[in-house]
């Protein structure tokens, strides 16, 4: 049967989007180990060292998320505190966490970094987080 009115037939589009994007996190979950955490926490920008190969492919999907609603690192006071906030819609300002305070730029930016596991489920939220 001919496609007569393309307005009478749904786009398929987001189902495969998140058909992939659900097979891509079940890939990435076993990466996530305590190990992994314990990489990131100890150099969250690769700085001083390069991340291994399991560390950069869990960071290479989070940073290719969509903005909206994704968590940052922010400067309430530069080099001594710093906080959560969390990015909205474009247009909306981002929404800054009274959650904890933390004292580094690094402790912040692993911070981020285990929010956004738990946000994709690559991390049990109770799970042991380094």
């Amino acid at each position: 049967m001919p496609l007569r009115n393309p307005q009478d037939y749904r786009d398929k589009t987001a189902d495969w989007l998140d058909f992939f994007a659900e097979r891509r996190r079940a890939a990435l979950k076993p990466l996530v180990t305590p190990a992994l955490l314990a990489e990131h926490a100890e150099d969250p920008r690769g700085a001083d060292t390069p991340h291994g190969t399991a560390l950069q492919d869990v960071l290479n999907y989070l940073h290719n998320q969509p903005t909206a609603g994704k968590s940052f690192a922010y400067a309430a006071e530069p080099y001594a505190r710093y906080r959560l906030g969390h990015m909205q819609g474009r247009g909306k300002p981002p929404v800054v966490t009274d959650g904890p305070v933390h004292g580094s730029e690094r402790e912040a930016v692993h911070a981020v970094f285990l929010a956004r596991l738990v946000a994709l489920g690559l991390l049990d939220d109770g799970a042991p987080q380094s």
